[in-house]
């Protein structure tokens, strides 16, 4: 019989193994999916300008019903809905191929992305909460770490098969994408998921508001949702934003652009397959000294240092913040109750990457008027002094509370939050 490492324990649930498989396929499609629009869209007469605002159509169905999805992530049992959700997406994906050549509409490609960005925000929060049911808990550190590597290799491998795809007809991608999707859906079905007990239902609103009491009753991860946003729209965001004109204009072509992305990403995996055997006994120490080193990139941008140095500081940035969000998601799972945390994940979920079309939209305004130089300064300073100063925040150490006396009566119907 083969013996696993500790590191590799959660490979033994089949659960798991169906979890990180079906995250793989996702992923895959999704990127799989948004290449074949943006071939698509170009190829029916449309420019860049189109291709952006076609994609956004994913992002503003995303954020705009995510709470929701959250909610109802925690009302339904999770497996049902990322089956259902994931159902969607496969014949939402499958469409375009029915009208390439009879001269479908870019508004239908934009509608496909829309259904899809809904659908993600029930799927999103849904496989959050079932991931905890798979994972003992001195597993969720490897586990969420392995499918972070899962994730990372969908968006890695969905480019380039979308790209590989699209040279042999725009109705492959769109096939492939549905099938990924449709594949998901199939690997859910063999989920087995602990029996469901549904708790009162109130209004969408107090549901939703009951998830955000639960994480402002804890002042370390109260600070996260506060300091995430700024971190996105005045660190990350312009980071992204500046980097492909840096790369033009100071090394000579848009090479450098791709290959600091790719090299970030490099740096993620790096960072999630320490923690594969890492357990910090201050992770919340860990988390925010991990996350100052995204000070690295404005700073090397600034200053135009030689190109290995920039494309070294975006491998340690990629690190850095998937070791912040690791260890993040790690205490959010062993704080919150299982029955809230759709809804508590969506509103993470939504305080970060739910705000960064905010922080690209803002970058080019603050660089007209302050200059790149101070922007890229100001993102800097953020980076390096506002993550070790959060811990002096009570309980960051730890990214650990005591619960609210409230959780006692939330586990029986949410009477009295």
């Amino acid at each position: 019989m083969t013996v696993l490492s500790p590191a590799l324990a959660a490979l033994r649930d089949s659960r798991f193994r169906l979890l990180a498989s079906a995250q793989v396929a996702f992923v895959t499609g999704e990127q799989v999916l948004a290449v074949a629009v943006a071939v698509s869209v170009l190829e029916r007469g449309g420019d860049a300008g189109a291709v952006g605002l076609v994609l956004a159509a994913k992002g503003l169905a995303s954020v705009s019903l995510l709470l929701v999805g959250g909610v109802w992530s925690d009302r339904l049992p999770r497996r049902r809905t990322l089956i259902v959700m994931l159902a969607v997406d496969a014949v939402a994906a499958s469409v375009p191929a029915l009208t390439v050549g009879h001269g479908g509409s870019v508004w239908l490609l934009a509608a496909v992305l829309f259904t899809v960005g809904a659908a993600e925000s029930f799927i999103r929060p849904a496989f959050n909460a079932i991931l905890k049911g798979a994972l003992a808990e001195d597993q969720r550190v490897s586990g969420l770490a392995l499918v972070n590597i899962a994730t990372r290799i969908g968006v890695i491998a969905g480019p380039v098969t979308g790209t590989i795809l699209a040279a042999g007809g725009a109705v492959l991608p769109f096939v492939f994408a549905g099938a990924a999707f449709g594949g998901g859906a199939v690997m859910f079905r063999w989920v087995r998921e602990p029996p469901w007990t549904p708790v009162r239902r109130r209004s969408l609103v107090s549901e939703a508001s009951t998830g955000l009491a639960q994480a402002w009753s804890r002042p370390w991860l109260r600070a996260l949702l506060v300091f995430s946003p700024i971190s996105l729209i005045f660190v990350i965001a312009p980071s992204q934003v500046l980097l492909p004109v840096l790369s033009r204009d100071t090394f000579g072509s848009y090479a450098v652009y791709g290959i600091a992305l790719s090299l970030y990403g490099v740096g993620g995996l790096i960072g999630n397959a320490a923690m594969l055997t890492w357990r910090p006994r201050r992770p919340g120490a860990v988390a925010m000294w991990s996350m100052s080193l995204y000070a690295l990139v404005p700073l090397a941008m600034l200053t135009a240092p030689p190109v290995w140095v920039l494309l070294a500081c975006f491998v340690a940035a990629g690190f850095g913040v998937e070791t912040y969000a690791l260890l993040w998601n790690v205490a959010t799972y062993r704080e919150i109750p299982d029955h809230l945390l759709g809804r508590t994940t969506s509103l993470i979920w939504l305080s970060t990457f739910g705000v960064m079309p905010l922080g690209q939209a803002l970058t080019g305004p603050l660089t007209d008027l302050l200059g790149d130089d101070a922007v890229l300064l100001v993102a800097a300073a953020l980076a390096a002094a506002v993550p070790p100063s959060l811990l002096l925040v009570d309980g960051m150490v730890q990214m650990r509370g005591s619960r609210p006396r409230t959780d006692r009566n939330v586990r029986h119907g949410d009477r009295n939050v």
